[in-house]
């Protein structure tokens, strides 16, 4: 059984919708140029490692730390990274060789101890309560001399290499002598280091010692900007390098400007109507007033008319670039008069009770504009939504808030591609799991199946059956657009999000 089954904050980020001024400029580095990022999505976690599941943090840690493998294709084989070469010794010993000539930004050196002490930290080996031990089995590691280790699972683990991509190595000095320090000066091997930590701003620069070799970029800063019209206007005013999350209507003048690149992927990540368990009686009790809403809603005008870019209407409750994505049957396109006749046989004619939908503004793309066409389809069958706009940090509180009204929530999760990686958010090591146990076990044996048709079976019959009951409503699979000067050259962007700058060369 997967070990963490506390709740778990969600994994998009609190937005604190500070106002953040445009005119502050860092001096580039003599080793090389200055590159800003404007993302929609704030800092709110601290350094603590494996203790949070917020994407920004993420995708930032990955310009500091680095981890044993890595995955520069999310659908394809593992490549090396601080590991040179793994080996499978039977179905819960993997062995690993260790990268030599690395050093942590402090000067230390990396070896077998961090290794160690990292994993069996974030995988809930130690004593520590880690929230990253959720995506886990519980892992040992046998150290074997320094630069040679084996990892040990509780049980057999479909998905370690992909999650080793997905945790970053720490100094094990560090974790065991400098825990509070840690949270606020991170100490990686990556390619660049933290030298400001603000909350809405993060500013790093080159490391000379990078293993692969120093990166081009002097200093580079990720700041967060809620607005995706400031973001826009500081890209075209040359204040900014490069934004993400670029909402549709802005497209058209990015692409008409020669000096612009703008890339855009299908995201690995299910935008969903999330329920709250308890918060909606009738949604618990009656399948009939789950499938009345699935088929109230047009989820093609909500991808096609207002999402658009490369999002696609989600057709399992795993992300369309996930291994062994499988679509639901059957299709669920709005049917009017099938709503309300499953709406009246769920015994709930005048409707049912009044309810609060909540969206957050200035994160996923047109989220306001995709909560009222969601409640224009609602009430249209009969439905008695309330819309509230917020922003995400009062919607995560709200959420996770014993006070909270919130009902149903718009929402994401992203992953790496890995079905486990995904469907474990619908586990009971989250606040979204109502209590289904042939889901559970399903989650379950999807984590400790090795054998890869039996895999796919399981992998499939967990799709089948999650979009038989619709515990949420799957609405579409994330458009996730970058947009950037067109002198930064091999930028990294992935769908699962993560967005490395270290391959970035600056042409003039």
């Amino acid at each position: 059984m997967i070990k963490n089954k506390s709740w778990k904050v969600f994994s998009l980020v609190i937005v604190l919708g500070l106002a953040v001024s445009l005119l502050g400029v860092v001096s580039a580095q003599d080793e090389g140029p200055t590159v800003r990022f404007l993302i929609a999505e704030n800092f709110w976690a601290d350094w603590d490692p494996y203790q949070h599941t917020a994407q920004s943090q993420g995708r930032i840690e990955g310009q500091i730390f680095d981890y044993l493998v890595d995955f520069p294709d999310t659908g394809g084989a593992p490549v090396p990274m601080l590991a040179t070469e793994w080996e499978q010794i039977d179905d819960t010993t993997w062995a690993f060789t260790l990268r030599e000539g690395v050093t942590f930004h402090d000067g230390s050196t990396f070896d077998a101890d961090d290794v160690k002490a990292s994993i069996e930290l974030a995988s809930g080996a130690t004593e520590i309560e880690t929230l990253q031990a959720g995506d886990w089995i519980t892992t040992t590691v046998e150290i074997i001399d320094d630069y040679n280790v084996q990892l040990i699972t509780e049980e057999p683990f479909a998905s370690l290499l992909t999650q080793l991509r997905n945790t970053i190595i720490v100094s094990a000095e560090d974790l065991e002598n400098n825990a509070e320090a840690i949270r606020s000066q991170p100490n990686g091997t990556g390619p660049f280091r933290l030298v400001e930590n603000d909350p809405t701003r993060k500013v790093m620069e080159a490391n000379p010692d990078y293993w692969q070799g120093a990166p081009q970029i002097g200093t580079l800063i990720w700041e967060f900007i809620q607005d995706p019209d400031t973001r826009l206007s500081a890209l075209l005013a040359g204040q900014a390098d490069a934004i993400d999350r670029v909402p549709p209507q802005h497209l058209s003048t990015i692409e008409g400007n020669s000096d612009l690149v703008l890339s855009s992927t299908t995201g690995i990540e299910s935008v969903n109507l999330w329920v709250a368990p308890g918060r909606l009686p009738a949604w618990e009790e009656s399948l009939e007033f789950r499938q009345a809403m699935m088929l109230s809603i047009d989820r093609e005008a909500l991808t096609t008319g207002l999402v658009q870019g490369a999002s696609t209407v989600a057709t399992s409750f795993l992300p369309t670039n996930t291994r062994y994505h499988q679509p639901g049957e059957p299709a669920y396109s709005q049917d009017i008069e099938v709503a309300q006749s499953l709406l009246a046989e769920a015994g709930y004619e005048d409707g049912g009770p009044e309810f609060e939908l909540w969206v957050a503004s200035g994160f996923l793309p047109r989220a306001e504009e995709v909560g009222a066409a969601i409640v224009a389809n609602l009430e249209e069958i009969g439905f008695r939504p309330q819309l509230v706009v917020t922003d995400l940090s009062a919607m995560i509180d709200d959420i996770f808030s014993e006070d909270g009204t919130g009902a149903v929530y718009h929402l994401s999760w992203s992953s790496d591609g890995d079905p486990f990686n995904h469907a474990f958010v619908y586990s009971d090591a989250f606040a979204w799991y109502f209590g289904d146990e042939e889901l559970q076990a399903l989650v379950d044996a999807a984590a400790t199946t090795l054998d890869p048709e039996e895999r796919e079976q399981i992998v499939q019959d967990l799709q089948a059956h999650m979009w038989e009951q619709l515990w949420h409503i799957p609405l579409y699979n994330s458009d996730f657009t970058i947009a950037h000067t067109a002198s930064l050259e091999g930028l990294d962007v992935r769908p699962n999000f993560f967005t490395q700058f270290y391959p970035v060369s600056i042409s003039e």
